[in-house]
């Protein structure tokens, strides 16, 4: 009887002893996981902290720039109009770091024969780096997508642009009779965010530009701050719905047979920086009549600006030393 009690005893005491191992090994395991996740925890903490340093960080240098970008639009609006978009312009021009001038030339999906007429009156013969750095002048053929967009007329233009490197392609605007408008304020809007240059000349491709000329002319405006130069005119206001220049918003101008404010023919004519960022930065208010060049005129109409009727730019007139004449195509 008492062999069986010390045999009992010995295997409670066995019993404990492994009873003890097991809560000591959970112990220690349970203690290794909870370091492991203090660990992980401390790095986790470290993630975000540092996180929360690089945002703050990065939120004081965009304050920093945004205070910069007040400071430069409140002094160019002391200037002028619009916003300053300071832009990597050719310095090697000689016209204060800037271009003299970009000249778009509105053309559409049916003239490529005229584009290459009009290639051959360049002085270098394409709108080339040299001519960029020689005169001062950008050359951009301007034209939209069409309404099917992809299909062979993007595809050729497409083609044509990767030829001759002289194309800006608006590819938010579809390509239509009556959308030059809208196609000529996103020009003046396209190029003067595109461009740093004293002028933005908005040209039809079908008449000839002397180029020597106009950056002669352009260049004789250079100190005025504001200039808005074309062949300027006046003219009955067409409230006939069958005639050529029909105005749907011809009461606007007042009664039948009233007079359109002087603008500038639309064939050619120019904007100086200022007045092209002005259209940049209110283009979603600016209203677009039928005709692009009355649209145009309009929204120089009520701003402090230099009109300058120069009838070397008349080029559907006869003129001596005229800057471009229209040729018979």
């Amino acid at each position: 009887m008492a062999k069986g009690s010390s045999l009992l005893r010995l295997l409670m005491v066995i019993s404990s002893v492994f009873a003890c191992l097991y809560t000591a090994g959970r112990l220690w395991q349970d203690a290794e996981m909870w370091s492991l996740l203090v660990k992980m925890s401390e790095q986790h903490v470290e993630q975000v902290m540092m996180r929360f340093l690089f945002d703050a960080h990065s939120c004081r240098d965009q304050e920093k720039k945004l205070a910069e970008l007040e400071m430069e639009l409140s002094a160019t609006k002391n200037q002028g109009f619009g916003s300053m978009i300071e832009l990597s312009g050719n310095a090697s021009t000689g016209f204060g770091g800037k271009l003299l001038a970009v000249v778009g030339i509105m053309t559409s999906f049916g003239t490529r024969s005229r584009r290459e007429s009009i290639r051959k009156t360049w002085p270098e013969g394409s709108a080339s780096k040299k001519l960029e750095d020689g005169k001062g002048v950008v050359i951009r053929f301007v034209i939209g997508r069409s309404a099917n967009r992809g299909d062979m007329s993007d595809c050729r233009v497409d083609l044509e642009s990767t030829e001759t490197n002289d194309f800006l392609i608006l590819n938010n605007h579809v390509e239509g009779d009556d959308s030059l408008p809208m196609k000529t304020k996103l020009f003046f809007s396209r190029a003067a965010e595109s461009w740093d240059a004293h002028f933005y000349v908005k040209v039809d491709d079908d008449v000839f530009v002397d180029i020597d000329k106009l950056g002669t002319m352009l260049a004789s405006h250079l100190k005025k701050p504001r200039v808005y130069v074309g062949c300027m005119k006046s003219g009955e206001v067409v409230s006939d719905a069958n005639a050529q220049w029909y105005e749907p918003e011809w009461w606007r101008f007042g009664e039948e047979k009233s007079q359109y404010y002087r603008h500038a023919s639309g064939q050619l004519y120019g904007l100086s920086r200022a007045l092209a960022l002005y259209i940049s930065s209110n283009s979603a208010s600016l209203r677009e009549y039928r005709n692009e060049d009355v649209s145009v005129g309009g929204w120089m109409l009520g701003l402090d600006m230099e009109l300058v009727d120069d009838r070397s730019l008349c080029c559907s007139l006869p003129v001596t030393g005229g800057i471009c004449t229209t040729p018979t195509w």
